[in-house]
């Protein structure tokens, strides 16, 4: 195992203990598990300097458990399989330009994803724009306003996938329900996804049962305006060879927009999951009382 002394360089980016940089040569000696046991704690790590292939890149990752991936039958993210290009694409939502507003992966496609993997391939021209917003729900949570707690808590929330080109049939259609809270037992998992900013392409819609759009639009904006205070989130700003790497249980995250023809962004995300081949939860979209089930995608490598 790494000495974890030597594999931080800095032990913490928050002043609450939250995120970490570790040092680029520990980190490719470093034992999986003691950096998955690490961002359960820490919530997201930076390592910075990094050159890789694609396939060197999907090789990293493979390590820390079963990839997430999908068939070329099912055409999810436009025909991706497990290495997603994010390249900024014009006339396109989560592979585009725009904002992605606060989400933890995997829910609008019925897909487990414990760690997710954000790697900078080619930055140009972009020193403060399009960062990535990592979030510690947990402390947040706990820090939160009584009224903003309740309504995660108590109120239910619904989701309208829009980019159906990116979703395919992965997502049900029309409105559906998701869980905001899944406790792991180690953590309460966050599975949330806000609106769109006005203006902004919309991958997909987000209502509150019993709320006016109004009401809605107004939770949402003082929810975003509390989490994304320097106490709970932190704002990565990209270099070629980063790579962070985030808990998807412990962390929600955002990406700012980089709207401009002069910028080049291209970022490869792959996301795993320590469940095997694939695992069920309740459908909570059943209204009968015989309990149905999704699939979660999750396949295990040979």
């Amino acid at each position: 195992m790494t000495n974890q002394t030597a594999l931080f360089e800095r032990e913490s980016i928050l002043p609450t203990g939250f995120g970490t940089i570790l040092n680029k040569d520990e980190f490719l000696s470093s034992d999986p598990q003691q950096i998955k046991e690490i961002l359960k704690e820490k919530g997201v790590a930076l390592i910075r300097g990094l050159s890789f292939s694609n396939e060197e890149f999907r090789r990293l990752f493979s390590k820390y458990g079963n990839i997430v991936k999908y068939t070329k039958k099912q055409n999810i993210g436009y025909g991706y399989e497990d290495t997603l290009e994010l390249g900024g694409e014009e006339k396109k939502v989560v592979t585009g330009r725009g904002q992605l507003p606060f989400h933890a992966d995997g829910g609008l496609l019925l897909s487990k994803v414990d760690i997710v993997f954000l790697y900078a391939v080619h930055i140009r021209n972009m020193r403060f724009r399009g960062a990535t917003l990592t979030t510690d729900h947990v402390l947040a949570y706990e820090e939160m306003p009584l009224h903003l707690r309740n309504v995660l808590d108590n109120e239910t929330f619904e989701i309208n996938v829009l980019e159906r080109g990116y979703y395919s049939t992965g997502s049900p259609a029309g409105w559906f329900k998701l869980p905001i809270f899944t406790d792991l037992g180690w953590v309460r998992k966050m599975l949330i996804y806000f609106p769109f900013d006005e203006g902004q392409p919309a991958s997909w819609q987000t209502r509150i049962i019993g709320f006016s759009e109004y009401e809605t639009d107004k939770f949402f904006k003082e929810l975003s305006q509390f989490f994304k205070k320097p106490r709970y989130t932190y704002k990565h700003y990209w270099r070629e060879g980063d790579l962070l790497i985030s808990d998807n249980r412990r962390t929600i995250h955002e990406r700012e927009e980089f709207n401009d023809p002069n910028i080049k962004r291209i970022l490869w995300r792959g996301q795993t999951t320590d469940s095997p081949g694939s695992i069920e939860i309740e459908d909570i979209n059943s209204e009968s009382s015989e309990e149905k089930k999704y699939t979660f995608s999750g396949v295990p490598e040979g």
